[in-house]
C-alpha cells in the first residue's frame, strides 16, 4: 500500500503556475491532492520553463503523454519511449505556434510496485528517498552548476548559493535528441520508505541538509509536506512550489510516523 500527499502552489511572487504533476493518472494543476494506491504508484512532476511565455502548456502536454502509460505494466523502456514522445509533441507545439523559447519543461518521475522501483528526470526537478534516517538525492540535475560540481569548480554548498543555479542544460522541448536520466531497482520500495518529488521552487531555498533535518523530526508524511512547503515560503522562494510525498506503508497497514 502506498499513501501520498501532494501540493502545488503558485507561490508568493509568480503570476503563472508552471508547475504541474500527476499521480496515477490524476493531473493536478494547483492545490492539494492526497490518497492511497494499492498495487503500484506512478508520479510525474513537470516544471514548465518560460513563465508567462506558456511554459505550463509544455508541462501539461508532457503529462498528457505520460498519462498513456499509467498502469501496472510499466518498465524502463516504456518510460524512455514515452519521454521521447513527449519531447516530440512539445517540439511540434513549438513549431506550430512559433514559441521555441517559451514551451519547455523539466520532468521528474517515479514508478513503483512490489517488484521494482524506477526513478527518472530531465532538468532540475528532483527525486529523493528517505530511508532509515538517511536522505538520498536519487536524481542528478541537468544544470550548469551541476557541471561545475562535477568538474570540481564549485562545491555543492557554493552551487546552492550560485546565481547560475537556475540555468538548466536539458529539458523536454529543448532539443531533438536527449537521454532521459533513468535508473531502476529489481526490488520495490521498502516498508517505511518515503519518496519526495519536487520542483526547484523547493530546492532553490532548502538545501539537502536542511531538508534532511525536516525529515528527521519524525513527523507524519502529511506534516512533513506542510513543513517543507512552509519553510520554502519562509525562505522566500521566488518560484512556483510543487512537491509530492509518497510513503510505502508497513504490512500492518498502519499509518505511522517514520
Amino acid at each position: 500500500m502506498y499513501k501520498f500527499y501532494s501540493r502545488n502552489d503558485i507561490g508568493a511572487y509568480e503570476k503563472v503556475n508552471d508547475d504541474k504533476f500527476m499521480i496515477n493518472g490524476k493531473i493536478v494543476e494547483s492545490g492539494d491532492y492526497s490518497g492511497k494506491a494499492q498495487d503500484y504508484i506512478s508520479a510525474v512532476l513537470c516544471d514548465g520553463v518560460g513563465g508567462e511565455t506558456q511554459g505550463y502548456r509544455a508541462a501539461l502536454k508532457t503529462l498528457e503523454v505520460f498519462k498513456e502509460i499509467q498502469s501496472e505494466n510499466v518498465d524502463k523502456e516504456k518510460i524512455k519511449d514515452t519521454a521521447k514522445k513527449a519531447n516530440s509533441e512539445v517540439l511540434k507545439l513549438q513549431r506550430e505556434e512559433n514559441r521555441e523559447k517559451g514551451l519547455k519543461t523539466t520532468l521528474a518521475g517515479i514508478y513503483a510496485n512490489k517488484d521494482m522501483f524506477i526513478y527518472y528526470n530531465i532538468g532540475d526537478s528532483r527525486v529523493y528517498r528517505y530511508r532509515n534516517g538517511y536522505l538520498q538525492r536519487l536524481t542528478r540535475d541537468d544544470s550548469k552548476v551541476q557541471e561545475f560540481i562535477d568538474d570540481g569548480v564549485l562545491t555543492p554548498e557554493q552551487a546552492f548559493e550560485s546565481p547560475l543555479k537556475n540555468i538548466i542544460t536539458k529539458c523536454i522541448g529543448g532539443q531533438n535528441k536527449f537521454e532521459l536520466n533513468i535508473n531502476s531497482s529489481k526490488v520495490g520500495l521498502m516498508d517505511g520508505d518515503v519518496i519526495l518529488l519536487c520542483s526547484d521552487g523547493i530546492t532553490d531555498v532548502i538545501d539537502d541538509s536542511s531538508l534532511k533535518e525536516i525529515f528527521d523530526k519524525k513527523k507524519t508524511v502529511e506534516e512533513t509536506l506542510k513543513e517543507i512547503h512552509l519553510t520554502s515560503l519562509k525562505n522566500k522562494s521566488m518560484d512556483n512550489m510543487s512537491l509530492i510525498l509518497i510513503e510505502k506503508e508497513k504490512e500492518a497497514n498502519e499509518w505511522k510516523k517514520y
